[in-house]
């Protein structure tokens, strides 16, 4: 009798062993150090980190299929992934004709994109991205880009993102706009040996870009700082490395580079990075089964300053006298973001490309209650200025 208990008793642990152990249990850094120590752990190799990476965003594969080094451990996929990001990003570089190149697809894509009479602004600053990163990524032909197609493309990614993070897959799974996506996708992208999965570069390009666009000219638009539009539209006519990083110290200005580090800032586009270190033995008991990095606490934290809440490019001017702690926009470590270096003044470009629009011509910027992130951005809308009168909501 005594034997059948304590083997009872045995099996009843090892079953509680086995749900504590596979149960996901977390670990939040929202610090810099714990930051720093999760995503550039000591002691730890390259494939180790892919991993780590990997398994948390093992969803993204079923939402749309993609197969680059966000969701694989594998080396080879990982350097053929930059290699390739590099080349596009040497391209554009603000040093060479690429760049000229992109102030003219940027151009070209607004004024396909801007509405007869209105339309929804989230709606239209999703299609530009995409349009434009289609034409200078991808050498799309601009003629070929319909507007219902683009449309597709950016509602199946907003969709089937938000489905993904959903642990019930029935929605996903009932969801059949990857198809429709992946046909327009087929009809723009020429070179599909170089890209035979877009999306594999289109989802981490856009799905950052656009919302840092979209915040950036909602606050630059509706901050009621003329001087801030002021160095908005001095660098959209004259976009060079030296215009983005100028500013005034005894006028008190901010420069384009603070402006674009302040929305990095306060609306990061990874909010949350997540990682699962694979832990053999008596210690996988003990550790966690998911460790993420909270990129947004940290950088809303009193340690840049006063009112960490508030949109203050500023904060970053020389004038503030603040020894200025580290920003994460673009992660840490060796998987950082391989376009760290480009991605502020790319995005600084298209920013000053839309708000010379909505600010210096004909059309106008409706505000919502609130700026938003992927969504929240109900009752904003670009509307063409002789459609005004109809309108009751302030403009920017």
């Amino acid at each position: 009798m005594d034997l059948l208990i304590t083997f009872f008793s045995a099996v009843l642990l090892l079953i509680a062993l086995i749900v504590y152990s596979t149960s996901r249990r977390k670990r939040v850094y929202n610090s810099s150090s714990g930051i720093k120590s999760l995503l550039k752990p000591a002691d730890t190799s390259l494939i180790d980190l892919l991993h780590q990476r990997a398994i948390p965003n093992q969803r993204l594969i079923h939402a749309f299929g993609i197969t680059n080094t966000f969701v694989s451990g594998d080396l080879k996929v990982h350097r053929d992934f930059l290699t390739k990001a590099k080349l596009i990003i040497a391209e554009l570089s603000s040093k060479g004709e690429g760049w000229r190149m992109l102030g003219q697809t940027v151009d070209g894509a607004i004024a396909r994109l801007l509405p007869a009479h209105e339309t929804h602004y989230a709606a239209f600053i999703q299609c530009l991205t995409l349009r434009i990163i289609l034409v200078a990524l991808f050498k799309a032909d601009p003629d070929s880009l319909d507007a219902e197609g683009l449309c597709i493309v950016t509602d199946m990614i907003s969709r089937r993102w938000a489905y993904s993070k959903n642990t019930d897959r029935t929605a996903l799974d009932q969801d059949n706009s990857l198809n429709g996506a992946n046909a327009c996708l087929g009809r723009w992208i020429p070179d599909r040996d170089s890209y035979p999965n877009p999306l594999d570069f289109i989802i981490p390009a856009y799905e950052t870009m656009w919302r840092v666009v979209a915040v950036t000219v909602a606050h630059v638009c509706c901050h009621g700082d003329d001087n801030l539009l002021d160095i908005v539209l001095r660098f959209s006519e004259h976009p060079t490395e030296d215009q983005f990083q100028f500013f005034k110290e005894e006028g008190m200005e901010p420069s384009m580079k603070m402006i674009m580090m302040e929305t990095f800032r306060l609306h990061p586009p990874t909010k949350r990075i997540s990682r699962v270190r694979a832990t053999l033995g008596w210690k996988g008991f003990f550790m966690p089964t998911l460790e993420v990095a909270d990129i947004q606490a940290v950088h809303q934290s009193a340690q840049y300053g006063d009112n960490p809440a508030k949109f203050d490019p500023m904060r970053f001017h020389p004038s503030r006298g603040l020894e200025q702690p580290e920003l994460f926009p673009f992660g840490y470590g060796k998987l950082s973001c391989p376009a760290a270096l480009w991605a502020p003044i790319g995005g600084a470009l298209i920013v000053a490309k839309v708000v010379q629009q909505l600010k210096g011509g004909k059309y106008e910027l409706i505000a919502g209650p609130r700026i938003g992130d992927r969504g929240g951005w109900d009752e904003w809308e670009v509307i063409n200025g002789s459609a005004r009168s109809m309108k009751q909501s302030p403009s920017c």
